[in-house]
């Protein structure tokens, strides 16, 4: 499982997915930003209005407080996926793999 750190009063969502720090941040809507490592490989997710981003995700309400019950796993395949828990319900968030990113492009 990943380190969670949920922020109530800001409704927002740290997911790390790595020891690594930091060292380009890349939007992918306007609610969740990604972070990437030098090497281009993922170190974490923040999603701006959690109880907004994750009730859509589980399709009913999850009240803020909540939150910091919920558990988290990353996985890989055609793209990374974050696959949430909360009380025995599941969601996945679909994250473009970074390689795919325009921003992360290497120079042609």
């Amino acid at each position: 499982m990943s380190i969670l750190r949920y922020d109530e009063e800001t409704d927002s969502l740290y997911v790390n997915a790595s020891s690594r720090k930091a060292y380009l941040s890349a939007e992918i809507s306007p609610r969740i930003s990604v972070d990437f490592s030098s090497s281009k490989n993922v170190v974490g997710i923040e999603i701006l209005d959690a109880s907004k981003v994750l009730s859509e995700l589980f399709a009913s309400k999850v009240p803020k407080a909540k939150l910091k019950k919920l558990l988290c796993s990353f996985s890989e395949g055609d793209a990374l996926y974050v696959d949430f828990e909360l009380e025995n319900r599941h969601a996945r968030l679909a994250i473009p793999r970074a390689y795919k990113s325009p921003i992360l492009a290497s120079p042609a």
